[in-house]
């Protein structure tokens, strides 16, 4: 299942260790937990791409789907 169409058009993104927190509305949020340490995360169209400490760069295309580019 896609995202929400919610989430990327809000577009607000929070990092907190391992998780981030997607955002729809200022008070409403979504948890993803990747179970690394994360860097950066930014949207890329529909597409949620999340940069590891390790180099790597998961693109989710939903909260349990990703592959590594």
């Amino acid at each position: 299942m896609a995202w929400d169409p919610k989430y990327p058009v809000f577009g607000v993104i929070k990092i907190q260790g391992d998780k981030v927190h997607l955002y729809s509305s200022r008070d409403d949020y979504h948890t993803v937990s990747i179970g690394k340490p994360i860097t950066n995360a930014l949207w890329a169209g529909s597409f949620l791409n999340i940069s590891l400490a390790d180099g790597k760069v998961r693109r989710y295309s939903s909260r349990d789907s990703f592959s590594t580019i």
